[in-house]
């Protein structure tokens, strides 16, 4: 805890003195949170916190004949395997707290959904970092097939092997106003709930905005070593400077590939902020993601070697 607050301290103390560079990496991170993440994970995440909550299961209750409302339970869990895949990260966590918040999974299976289905999403891959970074987006479905198909195998396998996550909707208690109104304020909590969750990942990446701008005027480092480790930190900073590289493409994409894997250190503290409170290990998803970066890399080295 010392340590903690004397490294704060530090951080405090050269933040003041370098307005400067604490400026320019604010205004970086605000900039990617405004432009970036604001527009495509907030829709997701209050859709996904209307879809699961608790009120739409015990909607469901009175609606669904019997036998088909376990097979809604399998929906939503699905639902937080396509989502974890396509909407970005880290929209697959929130998905899985609020599953778990429900009671509609075990912590083992929400353990497997954080690990395998909490990634990059193929806007992010597709415009970004193929299109406008390296120019390169006929590679399309094959980056999508070597950073997807590794996990989601993996995911169904380990869902497969363990018992069955069918349950029953759980009833909630009836209140004395309208359906109407009760979507409405269903709504409005998943709207508020959204905002409270994008204002956290925005927070986060003030503060790693912040570190990767200090990280930039290291003098000592090579620029390539220093590029390496903004990506590390924060991958959206990290990919754009390393695609301006002097180098071949084919090694850029070979270096970015398993840093799309990863997602950065910003994104595992903003993942570790969201499952605060439930059953969930950090420990565990990061060694998953530093294995399957080594899974991406080698996959992408092997069709690199064939390819070129």
């Amino acid at each position: 805890m010392r340590l903690g607050f004397s490294f704060l301290f530090i951080c405090i103390i050269i933040a003041i003195f370098n307005p400067e560079i604490t400026l320019q990496g604010a205004t970086y991170g605000l900039s990617t949170w405004l432009y970036g993440l604001v527009p495509t994970l907030l829709p997701f995440i209050i859709l996904s916190n209307f879809i699961l909550s608790p009120e739409i299961f015990g909607m469901l209750e009175n609606i669904l004949p019997q036998g088909l409302k376990k097979h809604y339970v399998k929906f939503c869990v699905f639902f937080n395997i396509f989502a974890g895949f396509t909407f970005g990260l880290p929209v697959g966590a929130k998905i899985t707290t609020n599953l778990l918040k429900n009671h509609q999974i075990s912590p083992t299976q929400g353990q497997i959904l954080l690990n395998n289905c909490n990634s990059i999403g193929p806007a992010f891959v597709g415009g970004f970092f193929l299109t406008k970074c390296i120019h390169k987006s006929e590679w399309f479905v094959l980056t999508l097939i070597i950073l997807y198909v590794p996990q989601l195998c993996t995911s169904l396998f380990q869902l497969w092997r363990i018992p069955s996550f069918d349950r029953t909707i759980p009833s909630i208690e009836k209140k004395e106003i309208s359906r109407f109104k009760n979507c409405f304020q269903i709504l409005d909590i998943s709207i508020l709930n959204g905002f409270e969750t994008i204002m956290i990942l925005g927070g986060y990446l003030l503060a790693f905005g912040i570190i990767c701008a200090y990280m930039a005027h290291i003098s000592f480092l090579p620029h390539a070593i220093k590029v390496y480790l903004i990506s590390i930190l924060e991958i959206t900073s990290g990919i754009r400077e390393l695609s301006l590289l002097p180098t071949l493409t084919s090694v850029k994409y070979l270096l970015s590939m398993p840093l799309l894997t990863f997602g950065g250190l910003c994104t595992l503290m903003q993942t570790k902020s969201i499952i605060n409170g439930y059953r969930l290990s950090i420990k565990a998803y990061l060694c998953h993601k530093i294995i399957f970066s080594g899974i991406t890399a080698t996959i992408t080295m092997a069709i690199m070697l064939i390819l070129c």
